[in-house]
């Protein structure tokens, strides 16, 4: 199989963003049984008090290899951009670098916050006064804005901007595709994690922000490896339908009996 760097360069984001799930539950997976009242959805993670008693057990070594591996998996993430930017149908090509500098800011952003959630971990692992001390009052707003920037604000609108352009038929990759979006299956997790048991519910909230972006990257590279065969000249063959008429018509007919599979036609 000739080397494929578009389909490549999707799977190194799924990998990175399984990869980056590992340094969450490093750097702060705890199910102590006391921490079960304070979390059950997805944001009790951003809340600066929370992520101090849950982080204030961590080992050392945990917080440094977790912080190692996502400084290096969550910006590797960014990867999958390529694969994106290539998906996009030629006549919403106005979407690719919209697209492409939102995720990068996505990623960086991300990793940012990491930092700032191992910081607080190596304080409230290392000094048992932690909670409400001056350095605590001092940290806090910045965590917190770097949290509501991040896992919030920035989160929903562009979660929604990724559902529509994969829903609405803008890519050549099926529309499916949509439903492995990261917004919407941080949603799922939101809705599902107050009936799971404590441990798996600690393990989905603390790892959902980075799983979700491996799990859409995996998703997307796999559509695109199932549709490229034809998708380049079928797509093609569908813009010139629209562009020139019956002629153009004609033309992606004679793609399909070339062996155009049905997804292909549907994606």
């Amino acid at each position: 199989m000739a080397w494929d760097l578009v389909l490549h360069a999707g799977l190194f984001a799924g990998v990175a963003g399984v990869l980056a799930h590992v340094a969450d539950v490093l750097t702060c997976f705890a199910a102590h049984p006391e921490l079960e009242p304070l979390f059950s959805v997805p944001s009790d993670i951003l809340d600066f008090d929370k992520a101090s008693a849950m982080m204030a057990r961590k080992a050392l070594w945990e917080l440094a290899l977790g912080h190692i591996l996502a400084l290096i998996c969550i910006p590797a993430g960014f990867a999958g951009s390529y694969l994106i930017f290539h998906v996009v149908r030629p006549r919403f090509h106005r979407l690719r670098w919209p697209l492409v500098v939102m995720l990068f800011c996505f990623y960086v952003s991300g990793a940012l916050m990491h930092c700032t959630f191992t910081f607080v971990g190596l304080m409230a692992s290392t000094q048992p006064q932690f909670a409400g001390s001056e350095l605590a009052a001092k940290v806090r707003p910045f965590f917190e804005i770097i949290c509501s920037l991040v896992g919030q604000v920035g989160m929903l609108p562009g979660s929604v901007a990724v559902f529509l352009v994969f829903a609405s038929g803008a890519t050549t990759l099926p529309r499916w595709t949509c439903f492995a979006c990261p917004g919407l299956i941080q949603l799922l997790v939101e809705l599902a994690a107050q009936r799971t048991p404590f441990a798996l519910r600690m393990y989905l909230l603390v790892t959902i922000y980075n799983l979700s972006s491996g799990i859409w990257h995996l998703t997307l590279a796999f559509a695109y490896y199932r549709t490229r065969g034809c998708g380049s000249s079928c797509a093609t063959s569908r813009e010139l339908g629209r562009q020139q008429g019956a002629m153009g018509r004609t033309e992606a007919r004679r793609a399909v009996k070339q062996g155009c599979s049905p997804r292909c036609k549907e994606a």
